[in-house]
């Protein structure tokens, strides 16, 4: 059997969903969290992409995962306070974990594209352990080095 060719490709008919970009930024410091989000700013530039900010408040083990409403508010004050620095519009998501690795895991959605402000130290700080695991799970990782 022979395939005829033809000027109409039945691959050009295939709609592909356009879902706009999504830079993720896992907040670790105020300074490092603010580099990373401006650097997201500007990887976004251009483009449609959403930026969100992420946080994972580990609690330990004795404590509820269930907090307190003075508490949630507090971080949710800050995490807004932090996004509105931003010069896309961010969106802010918060949750409490026993883990903080596990945590971010948890959030983020497939093959995500995560933004990590890290202090340039010749050491491995904590954030490029983060980046590494996060690397590990699939997820595209750019790492901003702050001195």
């Amino acid at each position: 059997m022979f395939l005829r060719e033809s000027a109409h490709s039945p691959l050009a008919e295939i709609e592909r969903p356009q879902r706009p970009l999504e830079l993720v930024v896992p907040y670790t410091d105020p300074a490092l969290t603010a580099r990373a989000l401006s650097a997201a700013a500007e990887l976004a530039q251009g483009l449609e992409a959403s930026v969100t900010l992420m946080a994972v408040y580990v609690l330990p083990y004795p404590a509820p995962l269930e907090c307190q409403g003075g508490i949630r508010k507090r971080l949710e004050a800050d995490l807004t306070a932090l996004a509105r620095t931003s010069p896309v519009a961010t969106r802010v998501k918060l949750v409490f974990a026993r883990d903080r690795e596990a945590g971010y895991l948890g959030l983020l959605s497939r093959r995500s594209l995560v933004v990590i402000g890290a202090k340039d130290r010749w050491w491995t700080t904590r954030e490029e352990r983060l980046a590494r695991r996060l690397t590990s799970s699939g997820h595209s990782v750019a790492v901003v080095k702050v001195r």
